[in-house]
């Protein structure tokens, strides 16, 4: 069965069975590749984010993105992980659409966030714009990018 034909969007909160399943993916994405891994303090300060993600049918995390609300228009997009078989698939620019659906209804105007360099194009398709001189975060290039709902 092809996961992508019965996968669904879903809000999940902190320390749920869904949230550590997009830790591990988290971690298989976004932590591994750069030779770090997640301390028990990078949880407590996630407790009040909301949570985003797409699921398959048999539960496994495909997607996430979590939110950040940096004032009452203003969200930080974090942690925007795509498990690495679904990569290229449309399921990045889904999760980001529905992230962005869930913000408008909750009245923010504005979504911004640290983008790896590679993945800057990606979020130009999306209509998000780089405002800042590329930077290091996590030893690694990236750049602040944004984008006005």
């Amino acid at each position: 069965m092809n996961p992508l034909s019965e996968k669904k969007f879903v809000f999940y909160s902190w320390n749920d069975k869904e949230y550590w399943k997009a830790v591990e993916l988290r971690r298989l994405v976004l932590r591994f590749p750069i030779g770090k891994n997640y301390g028990e303090n990078d949880f407590i300060i996630e407790k009040n984010e909301l949570f985003f993600g797409c699921f398959s049918s048999s539960e496994d995390c495909l997607a996430t993105i979590s939110a950040k609300e940096l004032n009452s228009t203003t969200w930080k997009m974090r942690q925007f992980a795509v498990h690495p078989l679904f990569q290229k698939t449309g399921i990045g620019g889904m999760m980001v659409h529905f992230y962005e659906q869930e913000a408008r209804m909750r009245g923010i105007e504005n979504i911004e966030f640290h983008a790896r360099k590679k993945a800057v194009p990606f979020y130009q398709k999306l209509g998000y714009s780089v405002v800042s001189d590329e930077f290091l975060e996590v030893e690694i290039p990236h750049f602040k990018m944004e984008k006005k709902l």
